[in-house]
């Protein structure tokens, strides 16, 4: 792996200044954590940048100039933690219950200064109170539940950002009392962002 290019320079073309540095150092822990844990699947630099970055920052346009966000089933905190290091306004939790990634996502949340909250559950073990902009979901099984239970933590205009499959979307759009937007991600065959938004009663 030494001798790709920097995880600076494959960023550069997509992003700058603190995002690209924090994204970067995200990147490079991701690289020497999942050395010895396996957090996530690649085969190069490029590749890390490109199917896992760059896919979790597609949902960034669609996020207002500030709010609240929950990760679902964060796992290497992807897409959340990109996210939140492109809109450092938004503060968030990212709920992971598996010990391991649960550590690594706290030292990312301190290495990259994010307002962000690391909680060790599931989602179902949050306060009924409790409610989001924007909840995210990528490659997290039980949707149908996810979505749910989501039905009344979402603020009025929020949304439910899912990354899946062409396949995955169209059993989306079978869910009742959601209305479903959804566009392609970049790259042969990469899937889809689909995003949710409750509809009125």
């Amino acid at each position: 792996m030494s001798t790709e290019a920097p995880f600076v320079e494959l960023l550069a073309p997509h992003c700058c200044g603190e995002t690209r540095d924090r994204l970067a150092r995200y990147a490079e822990l991701l690289e020497r954590w999942s050395r010895r844990h396996n957090l996530v699947r690649y085969r190069s630099r490029r590749e890390l940048v490109e199917r896992h970055l760059l896919d979790s920052l597609a949902a960034a346009p669609f996020l207002a100039e500030n709010g609240r966000l929950l990760d679902v089933g964060s796992g290497a905190g992807l897409p959340g933690v990109p996210l939140l290091a492109a809109r450092p306004a938004w503060a968030g939790v990212l709920l992971e219950p598996r010990l391991k990634r649960w550590a690594f996502l706290r030292l990312v949340v301190r290495e990259l200064g994010l307002s962000v909250e690391v909680d060790r559950a599931r989602y179902q073990d949050l306060p009924g109170d409790a409610t989001w902009n924007a909840i995210t979901v990528r490659a997290v099984g039980d949707l149908v539940g996810i979505l749910g239970w989501a039905q009344s933590r979402v603020c009025e205009s929020g949304q439910v950002l899912v990354w899946t499959t062409d396949n995955g979307e169209t059993g989306l759009r079978e869910t009742p009392g959601w209305r479903v937007l959804s566009s392609s991600l970049s790259g042969l065959d990469r899937g889809r962002l689909v995003r949710l938004q409750p509809c009125s009663t």
